[in-house]
């Protein structure tokens, strides 16, 4: 068993294995498969046109819904906000200082001083945006 098999969402299909003959005629299957999807699809376009009218009504009533305009996030201004108080301050120096080190040549990652920033970024901004919220 492979790692695959865990990951795999179809590993509750059997695969089927063909025989000669069979390939030889799957592509006359797949063709008739084909020609059947495409009559229902037929029958399905011409049911719809049938009662387009209705459909019309509610597609313009969607639409109008849609054109609302959502107002505008502020999470990420709060954010950057939050990024120049003076407790995030001296841990976006540290992740300047690592990122020019990085720059340099230096092998490091500066994941740790990231996550610090982020850390203090994200516990100042949460009461903010959710006080925005409606």
């Amino acid at each position: 068993m492979s790692f695959f098999d865990f990951v795999n969402p179809f590993s509750y299909i059997t695969p089927v294995y063909a025989d000669d003959e069979e390939v030889e005629n799957a592509p006359v299957v797949a063709a008739d498969a084909v020609e059947a999807v495409v009559e229902v699809v037929e029958q399905v376009e011409a049911s719809n046109a049938e009662g387009s009218d209705d459909e019309e009504a509610e597609e313009t009533e969607e639409e109008e819904e849609e054109e609302e305009e959502e107002p505008e996030d502020q999470a990420p201004f709060i954010k950057e906000a939050c990024g120049e108080t003076m407790a995030c301050k001296s841990l976006k120096h540290h992740l300047d200082e690592c990122a020019a080190r990085v720059e340099e040549g230096s092998k490091e990652s500066c994941a740790e001083e990231l996550l610090h920033f982020l850390h203090c970024v994200d516990n100042c901004a949460a009461d903010r945006i959710f006080a925005k919220l409606k």
